[in-house]
């Protein structure tokens, strides 16, 4: 509704370093879950990123708050946020979840 576009990540604080940590996870703990023919990597990796995103989404808002003005920083937040939806989204699939529409 503000017409932020997602973008680079810009003034990146501790929170999104961890939640990009986590996201950079995900590949070895699905391989991991393949291997061994076990979901559950996988499924604690998928939790580690939304209790990430959790901490991100409320000290580092992709929203401006009050009168501020969107800018390079937010439009770096939604980028992060949509790679979370799909990160979410496709990782549930993969062990058989169906994602809500809304993440």
């Amino acid at each position: 509704e503000l017409g932020i576009g997602a973008g680079e990540l810009q003034g990146v604080v501790a929170e999104e370093l961890a939640l990009v940590g986590a996201l950079g996870d995900v590949q070895a703990r699905a391989g991991q879950a393949e291997r061994e023919r076990d979901a559950r990597p996988l499924m604690l990796c998928l939790e580690r990123v939304a209790g990430a995103y959790h901490d991100v989404h409320e000290r580092c808002p992709a929203v401006p708050k009050g009168d501020e003005e969107p800018g390079a920083m937010h439009a770096g937040r939604v980028g992060l946020a949509e790679a979370v939806q799909v990160v979410l989204g496709n990782g549930l699939n993969v062990i058989g979840e169906t994602p809500r529409e809304r993440i």
